[in-house]
């Protein structure tokens, strides 16, 4: 009964925040349920501060309805997103706007240890900085590994071998008495664009992270797709068959070509062949994928054209992916992705010729720096709100975006 009562409560506090404001009749009409049931989970909300009356609604021949709607700041959660050497943090509330914000720096191979006295700081730092604490319904945290179903909560960072693991529902619910939830970045990301971000009102959707790899994620009826064991999206370790310049091809992990050591290495290769010792100042040995984004869009055409084999390159893994998934959206974040059309562009060229179907819709992400944290919030949120959004037509809006 707990359990469905919490799903009724998800569903209407969803409904509110996508088509708010509503009466009670037309909460119970929509949802299924009896105006009694709405009338005590609105009142429960009103209680909590989450929702509150907004207006009145028209009169059908007797008393004017009272319409209700979602008090965006009401629900805060904390999102904790962690990288190989910096912990990010931000309390952000259903609108994704950020209430507080503390970072840290912290290499994970410098131990375990350091790690919990880190992550346990930057919390309490947090904390510490919201003016309405006892609004923080629970604690989402995005790291770099894979996060198994079958070891729920285990962070064993695949770079850090003298390492035990950390339980970090285990650890962080001890400390903070909240709720926790841990998932990949690359999850967190996903689900980020999907309740605050560029997949807002879409019911299916691929994203893909671009950073030091390529991480990925499927958003499927209004819910991430994690897999048997969490593992789902790991589109990074797809073999991409490249040429290698005498008539054979090279099977290539793709995050080793689309991620941002790959792009240094290509455009490093490039510069030497044309006998290039520098790219905008900077020594070959310091080249790296911001530099040569920087240089591609100040308008140098070698550095383009490094860009353009990484867009192709990419549309390769989207199209095999979107032959599985048939995801009508496809998100495209992470640092890599300030490159805008130089990227985009040919990646469109290639899955527009493979696929067997209508392309997708082809979106840039919209959270930036801040997208694993704020992801990590939206998953303590998107558990309150319930599945929302609608199916989107990819082809109307591929035909008004090109």
């Amino acid at each position: 009964m707990r359990r469905v009562r919490d799903e009724h409560r998800a569903q209407v506090l969803g409904r509110l925040r996508a088509d708010g404001p509503l009466s009670k009749a037309a909460l119970a009409r929509d949802l299924g349920l009896s105006v009694p049931t709405i009338s005590e989970i609105l009142a429960d909300f009103e209680a909590e501060g989450v929702v509150v009356p907004v207006s009145e609604g028209a009169s059908s021949g007797g008393r004017r309805p009272i319409l209700y709607g979602v008090r965006m700041d009401g629900l805060l959660a904390v999102g904790v997103s962690v990288g190989r050497q910096h912990i990010s943090a931000v309390v952000s509330d259903l609108s994704g706007r950020v209430h507080a914000e503390v970072s840290a720096d912290c290499d994970l191979a410098d131990g375990q240890r350091r790690f919990e006295r880190t992550l346990e700081r930057v919390v309490r730092q947090l904390l510490a900085r919201v003016e309405r604490p006892d609004r923080v319904t629970g604690l989402g945290v995005a790291v770099p590994t894979r996060m198994q179903r079958s070891r729920p909560g285990l962070f064993l960072p695949q770079q850090a071998p003298d390492w035990t693991g950390v339980d970090l529902h285990a650890f962080l619910a001890e400390r903070f008495q909240l709720p926790v939830v841990a998932e990949n970045r690359a999850h967190a990301v996903a689900v980020g664009e999907h309740l605050f971000g560029a997949g807002q009102g879409a019911t299916d959707l691929l994203c893909l992270v671009l950073d030091e790899g390529l991480g990925g994620a499927v958003i499927t009826g209004g819910r991430l797709f994690t897999g048997g064991d969490g593992g789902a999206g790991a589109v990074g370790r797809m073999i991409l068959d490249l040429s290698d310049g005498n008539g054979g091809v090279t099977p290539v992990k793709a995050s080793e070509v689309v991620g941002a050591a790959g792009i240094a290495r290509a455009a490093v290769a490039r510069l030497r062949e044309s006998r290039r010792r520098r790219l905008g100042g900077v020594p070959l040995s310091a080249v790296d994928a911001d530099v040569v984004i920087d240089e591609a869009l100040a308008g140098d055409l070698t550095m383009a054209d490094v860009l353009a084999g990484t867009g192709r390159s990419l549309g390769a893994v989207v199209a095999a992916t979107l032959c599985v998934t048939d995801s009508p959206l496809v998100v495209l974040c992470g640092s890599t992705m300030r490159a805008g059309e130089l990227v985009v562009g040919p990646l469109r060229e290639v899955t527009d010729r493979r696929l067997p179907f209508a392309p997708p819709v082809i979106r840039l992400g919209r959270l930036g720096a801040r997208g694993g944290a704020l992801g990590a919030a939206a998953l303590v949120l998107t558990d309150m709100l319930g599945t929302v959004g609608d199916p989107i037509s990819p082809v109307q809006e591929t035909t008004r975006t090109r």
